[in-house]
């Protein structure tokens, strides 16, 4: 029996590395024949997985990787919205997920690289790294990255937000400062925060919207939908009008994956 664990355990890691491209070429069906093996040997989740990839007609891979078209909120910064970007299944996994190790969310310390409690935000996040990625959530940072048009070896990990009532993330941006010296080794070794992605996890809650200062908008999703900004100009430069917050909810909770993505992998 500890056999099998182990061999259903390390074809679903060569799911994820196949789907991801990590280690060896990026080959799709590769990573759900792989996904199948896990699940006929056993795996804990990779069953589950395959049900809440499937439609109608089994996996539609091409499906997955073809996002929907994206339209503009306001006029200046390139804020975006796209309805219907992920199935309720797919929500409801993440959000299962999240829930089991969500903890205070930080943000980013210039100096250490490492996070940091700030009272500027008070909600609490999950972090998915390597060693927590399962194919799901590789199909969904695969479609994050061809919506946005950006490589997706440059995602950084992919974390799930969660606000209760009265929790916020107050006014700020995404983006790197590159006048901070700080942010320098970062910025050189895997370049600016592009863009950012967020999906709406669930919508059974009042308030929480998305602000942005740019035109005074203020958007909530519904469940699934996702919301996807430009935090830099066409000619790499950052983009100032894309300081935003996430509002506290007044009733109920709210669950949104929230995705950075980069131009390139890291070096070094």
């Amino acid at each position: 029996m500890a056999a099998e664990a182990g061999d259903a355990d390390a074809a679903h890691r060569l799911a994820v590395l196949a789907g991801m491209g990590l280690g060896l070429p990026q080959d799709w069906p590769m990573a759900l024949a792989r996904l199948k093996q896990a699940a006929d040997l056993g795996h804990a989740t990779a069953g589950r997985q395959l049900e809440v990839l499937s439609g109608p007609a089994g996996i539609d891979i091409a499906g997955w990787l073809t996002p929907p078209a994206p339209r503009p909120l306001v006029e200046g910064p390139a804020i975006l919205a796209i309805e219907g970007f992920l199935p309720e299944a797919v929500c409801d996994w993440l959000k299962d997920r999240a829930a089991v190790i969500a903890g205070p969310a930080l943000v980013y310390d210039p100096v250490t690289g490492e996070g940091r409690r700030e009272s500027v935000r008070t909600n609490a996040a999950a972090r998915f790294e390597l060693d927590g990625m399962d194919v799901v959530l590789a199909v969904v940072r695969e479609r994050i990255a061809r919506a946005a048009g950006l490589p997706a070896p440059g995602l950084e990990w992919t974390q799930v937000l969660h606000y209760a009532v009265g929790q916020t993330f107050d006014w700020h941006v995404d983006w790197l400062d590159p006048a901070l010296p700080g942010y320098a080794a970062d910025l050189a070794a895997r370049g600016q925060r592009i863009a950012t992605c967020l999906v709406f996890l669930n919508d059974d809650f009042e308030g929480g919207e998305t602000a942005f200062e740019a035109g005074g908008l203020r958007h909530r999703g519904r469940k699934g939908d996702a919301l996807l900004w430009a935090n830099t100009r066409p000619d790499g430069s950052i983009d100032r009008r894309t300081r935003h917050a996430g509002l506290p909810p007044i009733s109920g909770e709210k669950w949104v994956l929230s995705q950075w993505l980069r131009g390139r992998a890291p070096t070094g």
